[in-house]
């Protein structure tokens, strides 16, 4: 059996299957909340087809999330794979727990101190996202720039509709007092 190779076209589109699917899965949200609310249902549905509706709608949204959670994790575990971050980085949550599950922090009463732990100093860079340079993925989108550009444009185009109504009452009001000079 062939392998089949992973492209980075094909993990794009199984994030905009992800995308489309959080879609999917707030709009049978929306419908379920909608199917319990009293103004819901202009037809007069009883209570029972309301409550059969919302029912269907959360179970669809609920695996919806459990979808969502299985494709994220397959995009985890990619990304572990390629090495651009981390496979199970460590945290400082992580290592209280274990600290607690030990028998306490150190140093307290009848505590026994926990065993050294090896620390990997190449195990975790970038805050445990590996070599994935956020700031490169940051300054490739452009939604930022778009949104002031449109409202930079509003504002000027405010200014000069203003201006000209400005120049247009002042013409206007300069001709009528030619017109009662005469």
């Amino acid at each position: 059996m062939a392998s089949q190779e992973i492209t980075p076209a094909n993990r794009i589109r199984e994030l905009n299957d992800i995308s489309t699917g959080i879609a999917e899965t707030l709009r049978h949200m929306g419908q379920a909340i909608n199917a319990l609310s009293s103004n819901a249902q202009e037809g007069g549905d009883s209570m029972a087809a309301r409550k059969e509706t919302f029912d269907e709608h959360s179970k669809t949204a609920y695996a919806g999330i459990q979808a969502f959670q299985a494709k994220m994790r397959r995009q985890a575990y990619a990304l572990e794979e390629a090495g651009i971050i981390a496979p199970e980085a460590l945290s400082l949550s992580a290592t209280n727990t274990q600290q607690q599950a030990q028998g306490g922090l150190a140093g307290g009463r009848g505590a026994v101190p926990p065993p050294a732990v090896a620390v990997e100093p190449d195990r975790i860079t970038n805050g445990g996202l590996g070599h994935l340079d956020v700031g490169w993925l940051n300054s490739r989108g452009n939604k930022v720039g778009v949104e002031k550009e449109a409202e930079l444009l509003h504002e000027a185009k405010a200014l000069l509709q203003a201006e000209a109504d400005r120049k247009r009452t002042a013409g206007a009001g300069l001709a009528i007092g030619i017109f009662e000079m005469e």
